[in-house]
């Protein structure tokens, strides 16, 4: 007679071994993470280094003439290039201004400030003769900038009303506008590259309670525009301004 096979007792731990298996995996997951974030960190720190160095030079540098300041920062500075407001900083002081024009950075771009006493005689909007040759210099530095550029004109809070300006509005945008005539005419720039915006009173840099903070908000700004805000449409003068240029 054959002999009756053993029943095999099955194995009741096998899952041990798919478990064990699973927490290596585990394990293994959570130091591929950590290793990845500790590397991106390190990279991340140098860059952040390499970005402060190149900056701090030239936020350092001062003019007697000219006034820089930085009211922003992040990747919008780099739009204009550094290149382009050293030079402007290195340069416009040769225009002999006694301050009358500045050079300012801001989340808008490098924007050169030209004051009214400067350029024009109190609520007129024609170039002074002896502005010109400032006017010459500062095309000089900015024709072959890459950079759209905005014209804008400022006034103080004072209304005004007379024949050829019925209020502030059509003050300080006549103003930017003969700017950008003499620009165009005058030194032959391209004038799709101009935009011209009329403030009036409502963007002060001071405040016009006091006659020396009114005398700082008179003012005509050009903007060599960062990139985000070379998109708004430029503005092409057309018609001829209502008086000579100078």
């Amino acid at each position: 007679m054959k002999k009756k096979k053993h029943e095999e007792h099955e194995n009741m731990e096998r899952w041990l071994v798919s478990y064990a298996d699973f927490i290596t995996l585990l394990f293994a997951f959570f130091v591929v993470m950590y290793s990845t974030s500790s590397v991106n960190e390190g990279k991340l720190r140098a860059v952040a280094d390499s970005i402060n160095s190149a900056f701090h030079p030239i936020i350092a540098l001062s003019s007697s003439n000219i006034r820089i300041t930085n009211q922003s920062t992040g990747p919008t500075m780099f739009d204009t290039g550094l290149h382009l407001f050293q030079k402007l900083q290195d340069e416009i002081n040769t225009v002999n201004n006694s301050g009358g024009v500045k050079v300012v950075r801001d989340k808008r771009g490098v924007v050169i400030r030209i004051s009214e006493g400067l350029a024009f005689e109190t609520g007129q909007a024609e170039i002074l003769p002896e502005f010109a040759l400032a006017l010459d210099r500062i095309a000089e530095l900015i024709v072959d900038a890459p950079n759209a550029i905005q014209v804008e004109g400022h006034t103080d809070n004072i209304p005004i009303k007379t024949p050829l300006y019925a209020s502030n509005w059509e003050l300080s945008t006549s103003r930017a506008a003969q700017i950008v005539r003499y620009f165009v005419t005058r030194r032959a720039m391209s004038p799709d590259r101009f935009s011209i915006a009329g403030y009036a009173e409502f963007r002060p840099i001071a405040a016009n309670d006091t006659l020396e903070g009114r005398a700082k908000n008179r003012r005509v700004e050009i903007v060599l525009l960062n990139k985000v805000e070379e998109e708004v449409e430029p503005i092409v003068l057309i018609s001829p301004p209502s008086r000579s240029t100078p």
